[in-house]
Parts: structure tokens; sequence; C-alpha cells
């Protein structure tokens, strides 16, 4: 029994020292990286780790990529096919299997580039470019950047900036930069292209006129223009990429004008210094600065204006006449407000002789004509009318000869409604139709030449059959004696607001059918150019060959005037209402005066 125990624990034994000596021969080796394949890359990149003693079961090898476990999609034991985990952060590569951990090299995830800014967001073909943002690659041939599809070429970068070339060739359009992370669209570049002059106009004036300058590739911005007159500067008063308003700048010379902004110098156009001419002032408002007159373009408003009527010029003064915010009969010389009476009312036409200022207006219900401040009452005996029609446009409602003084007006047929066209001298009324044996008749400018009174306005037509108004006939009165003025057809639209006699010309602004005329000798002249306004308020003739006329122009919106029936805008360039511009119908020019 003994010797069979013996053998059994003898037995045991030796199958267990065969057991470890067994184990002891088939250990499981420890893995070792000798290499990463790509060791740089995107998120979701296969990777392929080179090594030993990797497990062929690929689920008994745990891999990670700076700590992030990444799936294993096939193993053996020299080599291990995985997929760069999403989430990974660059840092070493471990595989742990039973036999132990490896450490291997550092696989550097590539990132996406970002762009934040481009600076400038605009320039030339050729200008310096810095793209600020993340992620770009630091050594500047692993970028690629486009200006709108245009490869442009990269002068430095560093992983959060590139300064780069705006390219030759490149249109407006988004940077992209390109690295091996990925594609980032960045902000638009805008291509700045040199201007182009296409035109002038005028093409020729003298210094101080405005001129409007028409193109392409202006700056909108006014201070991103430099305008040059044959090498002097002048100034912008308006800018848009087309069109640019500039004042003739004093100092230079006829020659080439050129516009320069970021994107270059345009090609030179060529304008004309004119010799200098004369002053000329027109009376009017517009809704930007109310009342007030232009010199040569220049607008000055008056305060204490309501509404101006008539403005004469003596030497180098101006008078203007109408009514006043102080309610009061009132007139103005060179914008210094002259009281007549302090009762109320306003004055209506002005008229200067020497130093004799002779002012036309009313006081309640009563004309008046003042000469130096001392009033005269127009006598009547029935209502009396001043003016024709809108009593706003009286330049010539009263004159002056001798020291005899002279208004224009209507008074009615006692008992009816017909109108009697009149005028007044020294305050006595004289009577030029009866209302008897014509229609109603309004005169409504007066001018005295030599001994013979011109006086103008318009008289009613009537049917024969029907005794109803055809047309609202212009008529001159000449020492009482009607004269008529042609006219295309009938209209009952029909108006008389000026007269200017010189020699043996005699020259009325008026309306025909709702829009300006000017008629010379009792013929209209320069129908389609006068048209533009809605009357022709003012007359004149400089150095008796310029004639110069102005009115209310609702057609144009502009305030403006016509010289020798050609249209001169005094806010050239203004199309849109805005505080730089007033194009609009509520704009009125009532007289004109060229020294």
């Amino acid at each position: 029994m003994k010797k069979i125990i013996n053998y059994s624990f003898v037995l045991v034994l030796t199958v267990l020292s065969i057991f470890v000596g067994c184990k002891k021969n088939n250990p499981v080796p420890a893995p070792a990286i000798t290499a990463i394949s790509p060791s740089t890359g995107l998120a979701g990149i296969a990777v392929t780790i080179s090594g030993s003693g990797f497990s062929t079961t690929a689920s008994a090898n745990t891999v990670k990529f700076n700590g992030a476990a990444a799936v294993v999609t096939s193993a053996s034991s020299g080599s291990l096919v995985v997929t760069a985990p999403a989430g990974g952060r660059t840092g070493t590569v471990t595989v742990n299997t039973t036999g132990g951990t490896a450490t291997g090299p550092i696989f550097t995830y590539l990132m996406a580039p970002s762009i934040t800014a481009i600076n400038p967001a605009s320039g030339k073909a050729g200008s310096a470019v810095t793209i600020t943002g993340v992620n770009f690659d630091a050594v500047p041939a692993n970028n690629i950047v486009k200006f709108s599809g245009t490869t442009t070429a990269i002068t430095s970068g560093t992983t959060t900036s590139l300064v780069v070339t705006a390219p030759a060739g490149g249109s407006t359009g988004a940077v992209t930069v390109t690295t091996p992370g990925g594609t980032a669209t960045g902000p638009v570049f805008t291509y700045l292209q040199a201007p182009t002059i296409t035109g002038i106009s005028p093409a020729s004036a003298t210094a101080g006129t405005p001129v409007t300058i028409t193109g392409t590739n202006f700056d909108a911005t006014v201070a991103n223009n430099d305008v040059s007159f044959n090498g002097t500067a002048a100034v912008l008063t308006s800018a848009t990429v087309t069109q640019l308003v500039v004042t003739v700048p004093t100092g230079g010379t006829s020659g080439n004008v050129t516009v320069t902004t970021p994107g270059g110098t345009s090609n030179a156009f060529g304008f004309t210094y004119a010799t200098t001419g004369p002053n000329i002032y027109v009376l009017g408002s517009d809704t930007r600065n109310g009342y007030g007159y232009w010199k040569n373009f220049v607008f000055t408003p008056v305060a204490d204006w309501s509404n101006p009527y008539s403005m004469v010029g003596s030497g180098n003064d101006i008078y203007v006449a109408g009514p006043s915010t102080s309610g009061t009969p009132t007139y103005w010389k060179n914008g210094a407000a002259v009281q007549l009476s302090a009762q109320t009312g306003f004055t209506f036409s002005i008229f200067v002789s020497g130093t004799d200022v002779y002012c036309l207006g009313a006081i309640g219900t009563t004309y008046y004509t003042w000469k130096n401040g001392t009033p005269t009452a127009l006598n009547t005996n029935s209502v009396t009318v001043i003016g024709s029609n809108a009593s706003s446009y009286l330049n010539n409602a009263i004159a002056v000869s001798n020291g005899d003084v002279y208004v224009a007006g209507s008074r009615y047929l006692a008992g009816t409604t017909t109108l009697k066209a009149t005028y007044w001298k020294n305050g006595n009324p004289v009577d030029i139709t009866d209302g008897i044996h014509t229609g109603s008749a309004k005169a409504s400018a007066i001018f005295i030449s030599g001994s013979d009174i011109y006086v103008a306005g318009t008289e009613e037509v009537r049917d024969p059959g029907t005794g109803g108004i055809i047309n609202q006939a212009p008529r001159l009165w000449k020492n009482g004696v009607s004269i008529s003025l042609t006219t295309p057809a009938n209209s009952l639209f029909n108006r008389v607001s000026s007269i200017l006699v010189k020699g043996a010309d005699v020259y009325i602004g008026g309306q025909y059918n709702g829009a300006g005329a000017v008629w010379k000798n009792g013929t209209m002249i320069n129908t389609s150019t006068y048209a533009l306004a809605e009357n022709i308020s003012s007359i004149f003739l400089y150095n008796n060959t310029d004639l110069y006329v102005t009115g209310a122009s609702s057609s144009s919106g502009n305030n403006c005037y016509w010289k020798n029936g050609n249209f001169v805008e005094m806010d050239p360039g203004c199309n849109v209402v805005s505080p730089s511009c007033a194009r609009t119908s509520a704009n009125q020019v009532v007289a004109i005066y060229v020294k």
C-alpha cells in the first residue's frame, strides 16, 4: 500500500514538472511597434502599424491614438491595420495584447483649415493680402490658395497666417485655402479696376463751375477718388461708381482730366477752361435749403424769406421782393431785410432806378407802391387783381420811367365777373380793355421803353356760337393797341409772366398749354427747348446777345435756367433726392439777373 501511494505521488510530481516545463518553453511574446504608416492624416484614415508580437485575432489587440481607442480592421503577428479614431488627438500610438503594451511613434492629426479674415478685402491684382485663420500648414508649399478659383503664390506662412499675392487674371469672389487637412472658404476679395472716363459735362467751364464726370469703376466713397484737372486737384461733391460731380478748380488750366482710385488711374479726358463770363444770379428755392439765390451755381439761403416773387439787380447789388416770415411788407438788398411797413402785408415786385427802390405790394386788400419806403395806394373803383393765376411770378408787374411808376394788373367791370386788363400810372388806373367788347383780360407784366408802354397778359376768346371759352390767348398791348402772340393752337392753359424790350425787339415769357414758352416779336421761339419749364417767369438779355430765361422746371425736377435756348442745370448730376440733391418738382426758380 505504501509503495502504491509513493508511486502515485511521484506520478503527480512528474506531470506537474512536465506542465511547468511546457509553460516556460511557450511564453506569449510582448508586442513591439517599429513603424506606423502614414504618420499623419485625418480622423477615419487607415493606418498600418508594423511590429511584432501582435495577436492574430483583431479584437485581441487594443490600439489607442493618444488614449482614444481605434478599431482594428485586420491583424497579423507583425502588422495591424486600424482606423484613426474620430476625436483622437495628436500623440503616441499604443498596442496592448496579453503579452503587454507597446508604445509607438506619434500620429499627427491633420485639422481642416478655417479662415477668419482677409486684409485688405479689396485691391488690385498684385496686391499683398494677409489671410488669417487656423490650421494652415506651416510649410507654405503645402497650402493652396485660390482667389475665386485662380491659384496664387504664397510668400510666407504660419499655421495662423498666410501672406499671398492677389493673382493677375483673378476675379471678385471667395478666397479658399486648401491644406492636407481640407479646404476652407473665406470672405470675398473684391478686385479693384482702374477707372475709365467716358465724358465730362460741360466740357468747357470756368473755375468754380460744377461739372459731371461719367465713366466706370469710380469709387462710391467721395474721399477715395482723386480728380485732377491738368495736374490741379479738384473738390468732389458727390460720387457713384459711374458718376462724379466736381468743382472746376481755381488755378487749373485746359488739358487732361484724370481720376485716381484705389483701383488705379483713369484714361486722360480733355477739358477746356472757359473764359471768365458774367455773374449769373438766380432766385428760387429747393427742398434742401429753402429760399435763397444762386450766384454762379453757389446757393445762398435767406432765412426770413417766405416765398420770393421777384428779383432785380443794380450793379453788384441784388434786390428781392416777396412775403417775409415777419408778415410785413419787406424787400431785401443783398439778403438784408428792409421793412416798408409794420402792418400785415407783403411785397410782390421790385424795381430799382438809380438810388431809388420801388416796390409793389399789399396791406390787407389795398395795393400800394413804395418809393424808398413812402407808400402810394392804387386808386380803383372795383376789386383789383395783381398778377396772373398764381401770384408767384411777378418780376415785371412794376416798371418806372422818368419818375413815373407803372403797375400791371386787372380790375373787375362793375357788377360783373369780367376782368379788364389795366395798368396804373402813379396810382391811377388806365383800362386797356373795357370788359364789354372782349372777354376777361389780365395784364401781368409791363415795360416802358422810351415813350412806349408795353403791357402783356392774356385775354379770353369765346366761341361765337356757344359763348364758351376756347382760348386763353396771350396778348401784348403797345400803347393800348392789342397785338396777338402766336400759338400753335388754342389752349386754356396759357399765361404771360414776364416782358423785356430791347430796341425794336419785344420778348415775352410765360406758358403755352401748360409748358414754358418764349415769344420774340409775337412769335414763339424754341418751343421744344422751353417745354421742360412749366412757366418762363424771367427774361434777361446780356450784352444784347445772350438771352437768359428761367422758370420752374417740374419736368426735369432740377433747378435750372436756359442760355440761348440751352438747358443749364444748377445741380449737375443730381438724379435722386438726397441731402446733396434737390431733384423735385417742388423746386421753384423765378428770376434771373446777369452782370
